[in-house]
């Protein structure tokens, strides 16, 4: 029996590289991993002291095939090819260059967890083919970060771990200390911001509270105590982000419409699509006619011949009025932002788009200005759903 062979040659032969490999059947169970590690030692990649244990224990249950083609598994299993390749194994999270630092060697259940972090982190940086991740020092970062590694054995900057457990201590009395609703009772806000909103809709009450639920993230308002939402007005004032998905298949047009009439969402930036834009905007100036006056909504863009109907509309119902503190709504293309909005004094209070793949210089405008962004579609585009652009 010959005993010259290396266990990347008898990985090699498994996995289906060499010309032996025609009489070997490999397990389905093994296929991914060993073809993996064989795929690896071929190309000219060293085994790692994992690896190296793990392929002796696998190749032993094909001891019967290598022994037809006259190999010892258990001599080739214990001689190595090239030196084992060694493996920086460090894990930490440490304070560097006022960057929250993390390193880790691949793994697959804390990549998913950095990207569940990245994607709402503020300042995230990594080098790809790196070990390391970057993130800005703030403290929601830090809340982020420890709460899915604090547990999983990183060496950790005592600094970060100081940080991170005040911020729970605060947490769990953060009636003494975040800003929000209590028990009915405003709490833990500026007088000079209380006042501000109490003149934009008035006195705490049972009246008002939805307002104030829906303005959160205008005020900074960031605990609100509320149930479950049972109908749409709610479940717009209790939104957990900035953006709303409204489906058309859910909530209808009207019902959306009169949940931002209660709300008073005002003024109100309408987004179109230039392929539907009559059918859209009749539908909006039609729940309006009795409600609001023509001469405070104005549509900023007209379209060429193949939709003259759009054009028409605009003029019967008498909608190229000027743009001032007056107007509550304002209708413009999803693809152009018109200089107007730029150097004029009026800005939306919320912003309402037929389709969530709009012009960047539009997103830009509205994410920048509005507290509530009401994406009217079935479904969001992935584009904005997964780029880093949209957030």
């Amino acid at each position: 029996m010959l005993n010259n062979h290396t266990i990347e040659d008898c990985l090699e032969i498994l996995a289906g590289f060499r010309k032996e490999s025609d009489k070997f059947s490999i397990i389905r169970e093994d296929y991914t991993i060993v073809h993996s590690i064989a795929k690896q030692v071929f190309k000219g990649t060293p085994l790692t002291d994992r690896q190296f244990a793990l392929m002796q224990k696998k190749l032993l249950a094909y001891k019967d095939q290598f022994d037809d083609i006259d190999i010892s598994i258990e001599l080739a299993s214990k001689k190595l090819r090239q030196p084992l390749r060694s493996i920086n194994r460090e894990k930490y999270i440490k304070l560097q260059d006022d960057k929250i630092k993390i390193r880790f060697p691949f793994k697959k259940s804390d990549i998913m967890l950095i990207n569940e972090i990245s994607h709402k982190a503020d300042g995230y940086d990594h080098k790809k083919g790196s070990h390391q991740h970057y993130f800005d020092f703030t403290e929601q970062n830090i809340l982020n970060i420890f709460d899915r590694f604090n547990n999983k054995n990183f060496d950790c900057d005592k600094e970060l771990l100081d940080i991170y457990f005040q911020i729970k201590d605060m947490q769990s009395v953060k009636h003494w200390y975040i800003p929000g609703i209590y028990e009915m009772q405003l709490r833990n806000v500026k007088d000079n911001i209380k006042l501000l909103i109490e003149e934009d809709i008035g006195k705490l009450s049972d009246t008002t509270f939805l307002k104030y639920a829906d303005r959160k993230f205008k005020y900074g308002l960031e605990n609100i105590e509320h149930n479950t939402a049972k109908n749409i007005i709610e479940s717009i004032a209790f939104r957990n982000s900035v953006h709303y998905e409204s489906k058309p298949s859910k909530e209808t047009l009207d019902n959306v419409l009169a949940s931002l009439w209660e709300l008073d969402r005002f003024p109100m930036l309408v987004i179109l699509d230039k392929e539907d834009a009559e059918k859209q905007l009749h539908q909006m100036i039609t729940y309006y006619r009795d409600i609001l006056n023509v001469e405070t909504q104005s549509v900023l863009f007209r379209l060429g011949d193949k939709n003259a109907g759009f054009n028409q509309l605009v003029k019967d119902r008498k909608l190229n009025n000027w743009v001032d503190k007056t107007t509550k709504i304002v209708y413009i293309s999803k693809d152009k932002l018109p200089k107007l909005l730029i150097n004029s004094e009026w800005q939306p209070s919320m912003a309402f788009t037929f389709g969530s793949a709009v012009d960047r210089t539009v997103d830009t405008y509205i994410s920048s200005i509005c507290d509530l962004i009401i994406f009217r579609e079935e479904h969001i585009s992935p584009f904005r759903r997964h780029s880093s652009i949209y957030g």
